[in-house]
């Protein structure tokens, strides 16, 4: 799918290199690039080079602390359930992926004349295609294992009523209709 970025052509530990480098907020992009060509023992990146990377790590970034409110956000109307979390950041995650990859899409549309480009469109519709499915299933998957909590959770409610109403000597036939309140039957 296109020609790689110089930073993406980097040794990994020259990447890794970087990306501490461009975390610490007292270096310049400037300085990023000359440490990294130095190490390099050869020009190998550029400051716009740099300046992009740097932009598509604050774009990627501000993506997942946005998967995470709205993970938190959910988690908050609807309960602790910390097994579903990290589901439900991950599915925000191939939503964005999803939203992201469209929108390449639709730059390469503009230049169809380009057998590459073609390429690169039936690589992204097939990437898009597969993320909407992959996130369909886990959402439900997801759903059911909500629904299975809950019901574990009134299973356990309608039998510490029925308990309880034993315990204070209510009819078996109370005690019955309480338990298919409980459990919505």
């Amino acid at each position: 799918m296109g020609q790689r970025s110089s930073i993406e052509k980097l040794d990994p530990d020259l990447r890794k290199r970087l990306v501490e480098l461009l975390a610490d907020p007292n270096v310049t992009q400037q300085a990023v690039a000359d440490v990294i060509n130095a190490e390099a023992g050869e020009r190998v990146v550029s400051k716009s080079a740099v300046n992009r990377y740097a932009k598509k790590m604050a774009r990627f970034a501000e993506r997942n602390k946005q998967a995470r409110e709205v993970a938190d956000l959910y988690l908050e109307k609807y309960g602790e359930e910390r097994q579903n979390k990290l589901g439900k950041i991950i599915n925000e995650q191939v939503r964005m992926v999803a939203f992201d990859l469209l929108i390449n899409l639709e730059e390469i549309k503009e230049d169809e004349t380009n057998p590459e480009h073609l390429a690169d469109l039936a690589f992204i519709i097939q990437k898009v295609s597969r993320s909407i499915k992959d996130l369909e299933q886990a959402a439900t998957v997801n759903a059911e294992r909500e629904k299975a909590i809950r019901h574990d959770a009134l299973v356990e409610a309608a039998a510490a009523a029925e308990e309880t109403a034993k315990a204070s000597g209510l009819s078996a036939d109370a005690v019955e209709r309480i338990k298919r309140q409980i459990l919505g039957l």
